[in-house]
């Protein structure tokens, strides 16, 4: 069966716009030419692609529906490619996509910005925030070119590179309502459980790492509350809900300005390894500068 691409594209924008006359008009056609191209996909195909109702509200069928799932990606597809034409020619436009979570992007990210934006001040930035396993599966369909993140320095993929580049150290913290138990010279881990916790989400890799230490101790945390937001869990600690674990150069300016206080537990200190991962396969050379930038600056 040959394949109309063109009538495909009818199809699609009348379904999108619900409207014969707005895919007419975006189209540069004549409204009976769209309503006979669309009499004769369906012809083809042997299905009905619409439904009309008598005051001209058209929608789509359940036979349509399924054809609409596959011709949006079609179109997505070649709106893409056109894209990455486009940047081809001109090589003073590059984008930078970029996968990163908050508790990383919000302190550590921006300084390598600027620093890349001084030397290559064309390219542009495109930040995501997503969970850990959606942003590698971006990076693999190459809807990211770099992902920067926790605990990926063991992480092996056919398709998937990394580079460690930091470790990051963490810590608990409280405000000045429990600043009693932050003026003890050692805090015993059974005694911090008879506190409220505020603590990362226990997806993330930062919580799974203060997990892993306390089932070392038999210990199984039970937080009052849990936050993939770094920034919510800083201000419910300030306000005195309870005591957070929290990546320290997050919260060091409120524990230099005695807005926070660091607690000194016992147990050893948890470090966690940041990472910077790229398809292997579309290495672009500015991407390669961009990682450049990180290794540089932490080497």
């Amino acid at each position: 069966m040959n394949i109309d691409l063109n009538a495909y594209k009818t199809f699609y924008l009348v379904a999108k716009y619900k409207s014969f006359t707005k895919a007419a008009q975006e189209l540069y056609i004549s409204q009976p030419a769209v309503t006979q191209t669309i009499k004769k996909l369906e012809e083809q195909l042997n299905i009905k692609l619409f439904n009309r109702s008598s005051n001209g509200t058209i929608t789509l069928t359940a036979a349509g529906e399924v054809v609409y799932y596959y011709a949006e990606k079609i179109f997505n597809l070649a709106i893409a490619n056109k894209t990455v034409v486009e940047q081809a020619r001109d090589a003073s436009f590059e984008v930078i996509n970029i996968g990163v979570p908050t508790h990383i992007g919000s302190f550590y990210l921006v300084k390598y910005l600027k620093m890349f934006n001084e030397k290559y001040p064309n390219v542009k930035f495109n930040i995501i925030n997503k969970k850990s396993d959606e942003m590698i599966t971006m990076l693999k369909k190459r809807e990211l070119d770099v992902v920067i993140d926790t605990n990926m320095d063991d992480f092996r993929d056919d398709l998937i590179s990394t580079i460690k580049i930091l470790d990051l150290d963490s810590c608990f913290v409280c405000s000045e309502k429990y600043k009693d138990i932050a003026d003890k010279k050692k805090i015993e881990l059974n005694e911090l459980m008879k506190y409220p916790l505020i603590l990362p989400g226990e997806t993330t890799s930062n919580r799974k790492m203060i997990d892993y230490k306390f089932k070392e101790k038999g210990i199984v945390l039970k937080p009052l509350i849990e936050a993939n937001s770094s920034s919510i869990s800083r201000q419910l600690i300030i306000e005195g809900v309870g005591i957070g674990w929290m990546i320290k150069e997050f919260v060091q300016e409120d524990i230099d300005n005695h807005n926070l206080y660091e607690l000194n537990v016992d147990f050893d200190q948890v470090l966690t390894p940041v990472s910077i991962a790229y398809n292997k396969k579309f290495n672009h050379d500015i991407i390669k500068e961009f990682i450049k930038i990180f290794k540089q600056n932490n080497d």
